[in-house]
C-alpha cells in the first residue's frame, strides 16, 4: 500500500532535490503539498512548473534555489506573482525561463530514455541566448537547424488528481494537461488525490499504479485553484493571497495562518 499522510510524503524529500510541480497555472495544483513545504525546513530545491502561485509561493518561503518553467500566470484568477517577480528582479532565484513546448519537450526526451529531444520551439528568439546551455542541431536528412533540448529527470513529481487507489492507480478528470508525461519522466511520483477509492475502481485510470511511489488524500488540495469538476477557481482565495504577497511581513504571517 502507498497510501502516506501528507507530512510523511514532504519529509520523504530531501534538501537540493528537483521538484516538477503538475496541472497548469491555477487548474489541479497540489497546494496542500506546496503549502506543507513552505512550512517545512526543506531548502534549495528546484521547482519545474507551468507555474502559478505554487513557484511563487516556494519562493516566497524562501525553498527555491532555481525556478524553470514554461510559463508563470495566473490564467485569469485575480492577482500578481509579487515574489516571482521580486526574486526575478533581484537575482534571489536562479531562473530559467523556457516556451511551453521547450519546456514540455525535455521531459518527453526523459520519459523516452533518449539524451534530447529535437524541435524548432525557440528558434529565432532569445531563448537561446539565455539559455546558452541548449545547443542546435542539424538535421542529417536535410540540413535544417533544430533545437537539442536535453532530457530532464526530475527527483519527484508531484501531481493532483480527482481519485487515486491504494496502488497509485490515478483518475483525471477533464484536462490532464502534461501531467502523464511528467508522471512518466519523474524518478519518484508522489500523487495527492480528492479521494482514495478501492482497488479495481479507478476509471480509465490517466497515471499507472507501477510509476506512482506515495498517494496522499488530500481534499480540496487545490485550493485557492480550481480541481475540475469538484470546485473552481476561488477568486477570494487569489486575492487573500495577493494582499499576503504584499510585503514580507504579511507573507510571514500568511504562512504562519
Amino acid at each position: 500500500m502507498k497510501i502516506v499522510q501528507l507530512n510523511e510524503a514532504v519529509e520523504s524529500i530531501e534538501n537540493g532535490a528537483s521538484i516538477l510541480i503538475g496541472g497548469w497555472g491555477p487548474y489541479r495544483k497540489p497546494m496542500s503539498f506546496v503549502k506543507a513545504v513552505a512550512l517545512s525546513s526543506l531548502k534549495d530545491l528546484t521547482v519545474l512548473a507551468y507555474a502559478g502561485i505554487d513557484l511563487d509561493m516556494l519562493i516566497g518561503a524562501g525553498k527555491v534555489k532555481k525556478g524553470i518553467y514554461g510559463f508563470s500566470a495566473l490564467e485569469g484568477a485575480p492577482g500578481a506573482l509579487a515574489n516571482f517577480k521580486g526574486a526575478r528582479t533581484d537575482g534571489s532565484v536562479e531562473m530559467k525561463e523556457l516556451s511551453e513546448y521547450m519546456f514540455l519537450a525535455q521531459f518527453k526526451a526523459a520519459a523516452e530514455r533518449l539524451p534530447f529531444y529535437p524541435t524548432r520551439s525557440g528558434l529565432g528568439t532569445d531563448l537561446l541566448t539565455v539559455n546558452p546551455e541548449i545547443k542546435t542541431i542539424e538535421d542529417p536528412y536535410d540540413g535544417q537547424t533544430l533545437v537539442a533540448i536535453p532530457a530532464y529527470s526530475p527527483d519527484y513529481a508531484v501531481i493532483h488528481v480527482n481519485e487515486a487507489d491504494e496502488m497509485g492507480n490515478s483518475r483525471i478528470i477533464g484536462d490532464r494537461y502534461i501531467d502523464v508525461l511528467f508522471a512518466r519522466a519523474a524518478k519518484k511520483v508522489i500523487i495527492t488525490c480528492e479521494r482514495i477509492v478501492p482497488v479495481g475502481k479507478v476509471q480509465d485510470s490517466a497515471i499507472k499504479g507501477i510509476w506512482v511511489d506515495k498517494v496522499v488524500e488530500s481534499p480540496r488540495a487545490a485550493r485557492p485553484g480550481a480541481c475540475y469538476p469538484d470546485y473552481e477557481v476561488s477568486e477570494k482565495g487569489f486575492k487573500f493571497y495577493n494582499e499576503a504577497t504584499k510585503d514580507a511581513d504579511a507573507f510571514n504571517k500568511f504562512l504562519n495562518r
